[in-house]
């Protein structure tokens, strides 16, 4: 095959890939942070211990925590009026329903450092990012307190009768009627939640809209016009 084919080819490829380059590229990074993160930051024996590179960091998350625990109890206790929901230090709970500890990977740290990861190499105008990410940080916080008070809202109540035969097929987890047994059903419900549907939703769902309104509102404007001043 001749080079001038073997280009024409590989034009002809791009061609086709051109339409879905900006997705592309939006996936890859995702990807990309997922896997360094991945290989860098874990999880200590207790949920609130923060490894990064075998380095305990979890004191300087404390107070991201702290600040955190305290704006979910200021909004259902005070604001929404609720006054059998209480905190201890960065422990939330309903009265008689489980307690929540308030750790890092409740606070959407992981998903601040994702989206700045993506934003930051993707493509578009440096000025509007200086004024967009700290937005788009905002949102995030902001759509996470809900996230969280939602869910401790769905947890006030014990779960329901047939979570029981939900949980022992989905946590491979069997039934006894007993105190413990009890307790980490409730735990399993709140986990339903918190680290299944939720995490998903805001995930997925809250950062590519965040993507998507970069991508439609301020770069696609931008290379227009970039474009019709090179011509």
């Amino acid at each position: 095959m001749r080079i001038r084919d073997k280009i024409f080819i590989n034009n002809k490829y791009y061609q086709k890939l051109e339409p879905f380059k900006d997705i592309i590229w939006f996936l890859a990074l995702f990807l990309i942070f997922e896997f360094i993160w991945k290989l860098f930051v874990h999880i200590g024996d207790d949920e609130k211990i923060l490894l990064v590179l075998g380095k305990d960091l979890t004191r300087y998350t404390e107070g991201f925590c702290l600040w955190t625990a305290e704006t979910i109890f200021w909004l259902i206790h005070d604001v929404l009026g609720n006054h059998n929901f209480f905190i201890n230090g960065t422990i939330l709970q309903f009265e008689d329903s489980i307690p929540i500890d308030i750790v890092w990977g409740c606070t959407g740290l992981k998903q601040l450092f994702m989206f700045t990861f993506i934003l930051t190499f993707y493509f578009g105008p440096i000025k509007k990012k200086l004024w967009y990410l700290p937005m788009a940080l905002l949102i995030l916080l902001v759509v996470n307190i809900l996230r969280l008070i939602f869910i401790f809202y769905i947890i006030k109540d014990p779960f329901p009768e047939w979570f029981i035969s939900v949980n022992e097929w989905y946590n491979n987890r069997t039934w006894s009627n007993t105190r413990e047994n009890y307790y980490q059903f409730y735990k399993d419900w709140f986990n339903v939640f918190h680290r299944d549907i939720f995490t998903w939703i805001y995930y997925d769902g809250v950062i590519f809209i965040l993507w998507l309104i970069w991508e439609e509102k301020i770069n696609k404007p931008f290379s227009r016009l970039k474009a019709k001043i090179s011509d």
